[in-house]
């Protein structure tokens, strides 16, 4: 239903119009009527009515004058003049002021439905612009992550021309001038090479590791996090980052490995001009994934079977390396390489580890605790416990953890 507001200062050219509109429209109400200018602005900020039928002079406050007024406050309406005056120059200004009809007194009953149904239809237009715009730009606003982090690796790529970055990076909020760090972590399955993760596996290992991520750079900002191209994850700041992104960065490895049993490679990079060396940086950090997941692969197969096995008191650096089809002494190296220990001090930490668990409960002599891991002597295994632990298992026992 549009709403009416009458301005004429006639009490009689008021009813006319209020009845010829009712017989008109079934679609329009009149909702106030005023008998000046000043009253009638002060129903229009109080009825916000669609359509305004206003006379040319009125006390006060006269139509043009009011049609000024509430044009400096961007109603959105139509004006339509209905005036008894004839004269070029009040048409004129009407004219300048967007008036919608300009119509003379007496109004015919078919020149006022003409005029009523354009306005109608211009308002049924204008409702859909809102509508269609309004429903753009909730659009939008829910697409705009996605159409950022489409851009972000686009930009990644080098895709972009330096117009379009610019252009893309403003509408998006994204700045590109100045200092960034970026960062790439690439998830390595946990699965051996043989036998891949199941696909709805690995996108929650994904999204648990970018969620890691996204807490270890938190206070980082502007900051984005997402996804590249091959599935490895990106984080992106448009600041100067420093030690304190290095050390963050460094962190990302303790927050995930314990809690989600993933492994990571993590690399970073700092630049100065980010425009141009954000894709830089991000293809060498690409290379450099690439090639420590070849090897970090091996490890992971390795890592594996010895957790499955590490009970087996057989178990040595040959027959783990012909799990992972290489040579044992390029395995030695890797694992050195990746976890900072040698094979046998690795397979030791496992088992104490393993021990550890096993010892809280107390009725499980430290023998059985030994076998259980893969000694067959006691004495071996308290030599590698002290090793790991700075002490042997019975004062461990006693004094705990």
């Amino acid at each position: 239903m549009w709403k009416v507001l009458i301005a004429d200062d006639e009490p009689k050219i008021r009813r006319g119009l209020r009845n010829a509109i009712e017989r008109a429209r079934t679609d329009m109400k009149v909702v106030a009527e005023a008998e000046d200018g000043e009253a009638a602005l002060a129903l229009a900020r109080q009825e916000r009515p669609d359509i305004l039928m206003i006379d040319v002079r009125m006390p006060f406050l006269n139509g043009l004058e009011l049609i000024e007024k509430i044009n400096g406050e961007n109603r959105d309406c139509i004006i339509i003049v209905v005036s008894g005056h004839d004269e070029f120059e009040y048409a004129q200004r009407a004219l300048r002021l967007k008036v919608f009809e300009y119509v003379l007194k007496p109004v015919p009953q078919e020149v006022l439905e003409g005029v009523l149904g354009r306005a109608a239809e211009t308002l049924a237009g204008s409702r859909r612009r809102r509508e269609y715009l309004t429903w753009a730009q909730d659009q939008l606003e829910r697409n705009l992550p996605l159409l950022r982090e489409q851009f972000l690796r686009d930009w990644l790529r080098g895709r972009l021309s330096p117009v379009e970055l610019a252009e893309q990076a403003r509408f998006l909020d994204v700045p590109t001038s100045g200092a960034a760090v970026l960062a790439v972590i690439h998830v390595v399955d946990r699965a051996v090479a043989t036998a891949p993760p199941e696909e709805r596996e690995r996108r929650l290992a994904l999204y648990a590791v970018r969620s890691a991520v996204q807490e270890c750079f938190a206070r980082f900002a502007p900051l984005w996090v997402f996804g590249d191209e091959r599935d490895d994850i990106v984080a992106l700041c448009a600041c100067g980052g420093g030690r304190d992104w290095v050390e963050a960065a460094a962190r990302i490895e303790s927050r995930v490995v314990p809690s989600l049993c993933q492994a990571l490679i993590v690399v970073q990079a700092a630049v100065t001009d980010a425009a141009l060396g954000v894709p830089e940086a991000y293809e060498a950090l690409s290379v450099e994934v690439a090639e420590r997941g070849s090897h970090r692969a091996l490890v992971v197969t390795a890592q594996r079977y010895i957790d499955a096995h590490f009970a087996e008191p057989s178990l040595d650096l040959e027959e783990v390396a012909s799990t992972a089809r290489i040579s044992p002494g390029y395995l030695s190296r890797l694992l050195k390489l990746e976890t900072g220990f040698s094979f046998v001090d690795y397979l030791a930490r496992v088992r104490i580890n393993r021990a550890v668990q096993i010892m809280s409960d107390p009725a499980v002599k430290v023998y059985e605790v030994a076998e259980a891991v893969g000694y067959q002597s006691q004495h071996y295994f308290s030599r590698a416990f002290k090793r790991v632990f700075g002490r042997p298992p019975m004062e461990y026992r006693k004094g705990g953890a």
